[in-house]
């Protein structure tokens, strides 16, 4: 059994295409509407807490919370259960934590950092891109990426794919904060943003936060901007000023 802890709209997801892929999934949340929202997806009853599942029965565990907070008291009640589990952490957490998640392991518990890209329509269609570091055993491996992931990037350290992850989503923040600049410059400029937007959807000035512009969560991407500017202590102020050519030179000279 598969145990999804966390059921807002990626552990939602998430769980709803492993039921539809044929795999037994319990879904825990302590909210009643999110558990309504299970049932009605999966036809299935989600526990309202972690005492209400049958720990005897769990091969593997997904944390899909919000918080590293929450992370961290779903790991130290795993930790207390017997048996032999794989615990995939989802949630996207602070760096040092995830950094020593390798300490909250034990025997018979082992613990794989693996945040995803791709959101709820992602998972739902099992093209994520899961990134992951720690002991991901090669069914565990194949359970992702014949279920969730398109792509399954594995790292050689804890924190390491917990980086990736903000490193992707804050690089989504500036792509998304330039378009909403140049929607508002078009604005300015008497050139209408709708039609401007229906240009950049097909063109060089496109990206994928383009696409899902609507459907932006704006707080999570604001939670995992502060998240790497914490880590780093500050982020980059970019400009369009001297110096792009070397810019874009130095970076790609990175990527060879």
């Amino acid at each position: 059994m598969i145990v999804m802890v966390g059921l807002g709209n990626l552990g939602l997801a998430l769980g709803g295409r492993l039921v539809e892929c044929g795999h037994d999934v319990c879904g825990v949340d302590l909210a009643e509407a999110r558990r309504s929202a299970w049932a009605e997806l999966t036809g299935r009853t989600a526990a309202p807490s972690l005492d209400e599942v049958d720990w005897a029965q769990a091969e593997r565990v997904f944390v899909v919370v919000r918080l590293t907070e929450q992370a961290a008291a779903v790991l130290d009640r795993l930790a207390a259960e017997p048996g032999e589990r794989t615990c995939f952490v989802v949630t996207t957490l602070d760096p040092s934590f995830a950094g020593a998640l390798g300490d909250r392991a034990r025997p018979g518990l082992r613990v794989v950092e693996l945040p995803v890209s791709g959101g709820a329509a992602g998972a739902s269609g099992g093209t994520l891109t899961a990134m992951a570091a720690g002991p991901l055993s090669d069914a565990d491996a194949r359970l992702l990426t014949t279920t969730l992931a398109a792509h399954l990037v594995t790292f050689d350290a804890y924190g390491e794919p917990t980086l990736a992850k903000l490193f992707n989503n804050v690089t989504g923040a500036y792509n998304a904060l330039v378009l909403a600049e140049m929607l508002l410059l078009a604005e300015r400029a008497g050139v209408d943003p709708r039609r401007l937007h229906q240009v950049l959807l097909t063109s060089s000035g496109g990206s994928w936060m383009a696409a899902g512009f609507a459907d932006l969560l704006d707080d999570l991407l604001d939670k995992d901007v502060r998240l790497l500017r914490a880590h780093l202590g500050g982020l980059p102020d970019l400009s369009l000023g001297t110096g792009l050519p070397e810019r874009l030179a130095a970076a790609r000279r990175l990527l060879a």
